[in-house]
């Protein structure tokens, strides 16, 4: 996994977001524009052409329907359910943080303790960009470099500073396809250990489109490349056994959500219009007593 492209890419895209009118817009990050590297910020340039940007969202129904939109969507669900708990949780822990800005931008976050947690390549390039965006890294984020697929999580945390007392939000957004499934079972395994009433919201790859089954003209580039083609997407799961495989975690399932959900509650409100990708779901699920 290339963890720095892919979070780099992901960057862009919520760039990409930033670039429709305020009214338009799902989210307000002021930060992922600034960590782009030169050839992002460039492409975002030719961008700001409205017959530019039309250009390359045509294009983008055609070969990758759904991408932008999911992805606006997704990063909205998951600001919304940090805003909705940061005054119930100690402790956020951002598993797969990437470019991610979360800990810099929502409302009352500094009073939280925030885990940034990644690959270390991607922790040591996050640091060196937010502290040149913000001047000094802020003391209420902790960097926690971890390769999920060779280092136990929960030894890595303890050791960062991290409290199994504390009630906790995790965040694992876009990291569920990229692991192995042993690297996703340790992960939840963590989760599993935290505090009652801690929660968790995780994206993941439907199984059926890792196992190539279903695909539909609309979304056969996107199993070309990710799946078949780079092999970058590996694991996924059915919706249909979600609250079993929670179960196993001690966790309960608050909801588990798709393309159509994310359509009616926020395209609808901002009038945007995208398609949204149809093989990945959202779930946010609770940790319930031993």
């Amino acid at each position: 996994m290339k963890a720095i492209d892919t979070g780099m890419g992901v960057a862009f895209l919520r760039a990409y977001g930033m670039l429709y009118p305020k009214e338009k817009r799902l989210f307000e990050d002021p930060y992922c524009e600034k960590l782009l590297t030169p050839f992002y910020k460039f492409f975002l340039f030719l961008m700001r052409s409205p017959k530019i940007f039309d250009f390359i969202m045509k294009l983008e129904k055609k070969s990758t329907p759904g991408k932008t939109g999911w992805l606006l969507c997704r990063v909205r669900y998951i600001d919304d359910v940090l805003k909705d708990n940061i005054k119930k949780v100690k402790t956020v822990v951002n598993l797969g943080s990437g470019m991610d800005c979360r800990a810099y931008y929502i409302p009352g976050i500094e009073r939280v303790r925030y885990f940034e947690v990644d690959h270390p390549k991607v922790i040591k390039k996050k640091k060196v960009k937010m502290k040149k965006i913000l001047g000094k890294l802020p003391d209420h984020v902790t960097y926690v470099p971890v390769d999920f697929e060779k280092q136990n999580l929960g030894i890595e945390l303890k050791k960062a500073g991290y409290n199994l007392t504390s009630k906790t939000l995790f965040i694992l957004e876009g990291v569920t396809q990229y692991i192995s499934k042993e690297a996703n079972d340790n992960t939840m395994k963590c989760v599993a250990q935290a505090a009652p009433g801690s929660k968790i919201v995780f994206t993941y790859i439907l199984k059926s489109f890792i196992e190539g089954k279903n695909i539909h003209k609309g979304i056969e580039t996107m199993y070309k490349w990710m799946v078949k083609g780079f092999k970058m997407w590996i694991y996924g799961l059915d919706p249909k056994d979600i609250s079993d495989y929670l179960s196993k975690y001690n966790l309960s399932l608050i909801e588990d959500i798709g393309s159509r959900e994310m359509k009616e509650r926020y395209m609808k409100k901002v009038n945007l219009g995208l398609d949204v990708f149809e093989a990945e779901r959202i779930v946010l699920a609770e940790v319930i007593n031993n």
